[in-house]
């Protein structure tokens, strides 16, 4: 039965045990205290009851003290009554000196009286007349009612205990004794002195407790929220990866609370560095698109004040960036595009359900001799508010000019068609009309010309297609190893003819043993032909035309020289494009300024470049390339240079 017991007792405290470990080092110091607080109260109040009981005691000593006293003071005033004086004056001497005798002994007598039965005063000490004792008669005092008198009552000097005891002997009423005792605070705490000493106390514990409480308070609550309201306060100020010291943080769970913040705090500072990471790559990427944008392109703010300008946007208006950077839109433009601008900008209203203008401001403008396409579009937040605009600034001068050639090329061409069908149909209709009336020898010569103009005409529409097959992206020259002396002999032979019309002579340098190309023949054939006819249009009579033919490093370089008119500086850019004619500003040469477009693609398309250098007056060099193939080269022997040379009659 006692094992059960014991068992019983260790279960118990164990469960104790394990709950009072399982609770938080708050709720353990917060145990701790109120245990602790409990039992130092327990201590004072033992301590404050042991003391009011003491007093208790000590007033009751002492009222004894005073009874006896007073009743000490009576038997002697009975025995100084009844003894028989001569006179009443001695008596009341004795009486007198009985009242002093007491009061020596004792400080704590303020007065003391004696009355006969009737209340008459017999006796009293020096200063009685001062107490509130004489209140109808000055030497009389009203018997009490009851034995024994007690009263506490005021006076000027203070609380005052006032005792009176009936004088007798032998069972005969002789009177009173009034004594008046210094009140110190008959309280269950003892005297006024003992109560002050008393309720500081409390109050000292009181504020002992307060303080204890404050610390406790400040320690685990008020400090550790402190602490955790500045960090919050730092990371909703933007100071992401704040750390919080974990000294000061009672408690596991303050602990872990704080480590909880700082990791938080970590992983928003690390959230941060990645999203500013992003946001710069992003910006970096936007910055790139924009400035490598060909077009230019001009971003305004809703001031209407430029804030993002790219090189091609500054290249265009002639200016540089930094001083087109926080201009006014309305600073470089003139008055009438400011107008189109501004009226666009601040009228453009009507957004559709995507957020995106109905139509754009388009329109084109000539600043400094360039033609420019502008293209503005309101920018738009997710609210649909206004944010600013974008201008896309297109150079629109090469295209301008393309038109331009265009608009000749058709007029050359039409030109160029009409003359030789009103020539077929000239010749035709006499023909119809006059056939019997004409001889074979004129029938004849009707016909040649006739089918010359077919030719002609059949020439200008191969240029016009295969200048347009030579651009399709989809279209291939068949190239294949060979060698390119037959080229060149069937170029000479061709254009022989009209080098000998106008009395030029036609000079070769080419050099023997040329590596085989990757070429076709036939475009190389029409490259030569039409770069030598070219020449020798454009070089006067008895003239010079040369063609050289040489390897170099890894390429062929063929030129074809002249000591003909030349080209002017500022044509020579432009003699490759297509459409594009010289002689309609120096001469008439007749021709649909597609010949050179055809020689430089065909030329690309066999992986070559080509080039001119012309001076006015003194004449001009073409030259191109073709590279060699990256194979065992066939070199051609015994092919001698004077073999092909060709001389004007």
């Amino acid at each position: 039965m006692g094992n059960i017991v014991i068992d019983r007792i260790k279960h118990y405290f164990g469960s104790v045990k394990y709950f009072f470990y399982s609770l938080s080092f708050q709720v353990k110091l917060i145990f701790s205290l109120i245990f602790s607080i409990s039992i130092f109260i327990t201590l004072c109040a033992f301590v404050i009851i042991h003391n009011i009981q003491s007093n208790i005691d000590n007033q009751v000593l002492k009222l004894n003290h005073n009874l006896k006293i007073t009743q000490t003071l009576a038997q002697f005033s009975a025995q100084t009554l009844i003894f028989d004086y001569k006179t009443n004056n001695i008596r009341k001497a004795r009486l007198e000196e009985l009242i002093n005798t007491v009061s020596k002994k004792d400080s704590e007598i303020y007065f003391v009286v004696i009355t006969d039965n009737a209340g008459n005063v017999l006796a009293k000490s020096k200063f009685a007349h001062l107490y509130n004792l004489f209140k109808n008669y000055p030497n009389k005092v009203m018997p009490p009612n009851h034995v024994p008198f007690i009263r506490i009552s005021y006076s000027t000097n203070g609380k005052l205990l006032t005792l009176a005891e009936p004088i007798q002997f032998n069972s005969n009423f002789l009177g009173w004794v009034w004594v008046g005792f210094a009140d110190t605070g008959f309280t269950i705490v003892g005297s006024k002195k003992e109560l002050l000493v008393f309720l500081f106390e409390i109050f000292l514990l009181v504020w002992i407790l307060s303080v204890i409480g404050a610390i406790v308070n400040s320690l685990i609550i008020t400090r550790p929220l402190r602490k955790l309201e500045k960090g919050a306060k730092a990371i909703s100020e933007g100071r992401f990866g704040f750390q919080l010291p974990l000294k000061g943080f009672l408690g596991k769970e303050l602990s872990q609370l704080v480590k909880a913040f700082n990791k938080m705090s970590k992983r928003l500072q690390q959230y941060e560095e990645s999203n500013l990471a992003t946001l710069s790559s992003e910006r970096n990427k936007f910055e790139s698109v924009v400035m490598s944008i060909a077009d230019g392109v001009i971003v305004l703010d809703k001031e209407n004040t430029i804030q993002i300008v790219n090189p091609a946007a500054a290249r265009l208006l002639n200016r540089s960036g930094d001083e087109l950077l926080r201009q006014k839109a309305s600073n470089i433009w003139d008055v009438r595009t400011n107008e189109q601008i501004l009226n666009y900008l601040n009228n453009i209203r009507i957004i559709d359900t995507e957020g995106y203008p109905h139509e754009y401001l388009n329109f084109e403008l000539v600043r400094e001799n360039n033609n420019l396409k502008l293209i503005i579009t309101p920018l738009y937040d997710a609210n649909n508010e206004k944010l600013g605009a974008v201008i896309v600034v297109q150079d629109r001068t090469k295209e301008a000019e393309v038109e331009l050639i265009k608009q000749e090329f058709i007029s050359n061409v039409s030109h160029e068609l009409r003359t030789p069908i009103t020539s077929i149909k000239c010749y035709v209709d006499t023909l119809c009309s006059h056939n019997d009336q004409i001889d074979g020898k004129i029938r004849n010569e009707f016909l040649s010309i006739v089918n010359e103009e077919t030719d002609r005409l059949s020439n200008l529409v191969n240029d016009i297609l295969e200048l347009s097959r030579l651009e399709s992206l989809s279209a291939k020259i068949s190239l294949s190893v060979q060698e390119v002396y037959p080229s060149i002999d069937y170029a000479l032979k061709s254009t022989m003819v009209l080098a000998n019309k106008k009395s030029i002579k036609l000079l070769t340098d080419i050099s023997e043993n040329l590596p085989m190309l990757n070429m076709n023949q036939e475009y190389i054939e029409r490259i030569l032909i039409n770069l030598i006819s070219n020449a020798i249009k454009y070089t006067p009579g008895n003239g010079i035309v040369k063609l050289t033919v040489k390897e170099e490093k890894d390429f062929i370089l063929f030129q074809i020289i002249d000591n003909g008119i030349g080209i002017q500086e500022e044509h020579i850019p432009l003699i490759f494009e297509r459409f594009y004619r010289i002689e309609n500003k120096v001469h008439t040469i007749k021709g649909t300024g597609l010949g050179l477009t055809i020689v430089k693609k065909s030329i690309e398309q066999h992986g070559g470049k080509i080039s001119v250098r012309s001076k006015l007056g003194e004449g001009s060099i073409f030259e191109f390339t073709l590279p060699v193939p990256n194979q065992n080269t066939i070199k051609i022997k015994d092919f001698k240079k004077e073999s092909h040379i060709a001389k004007s009659a």
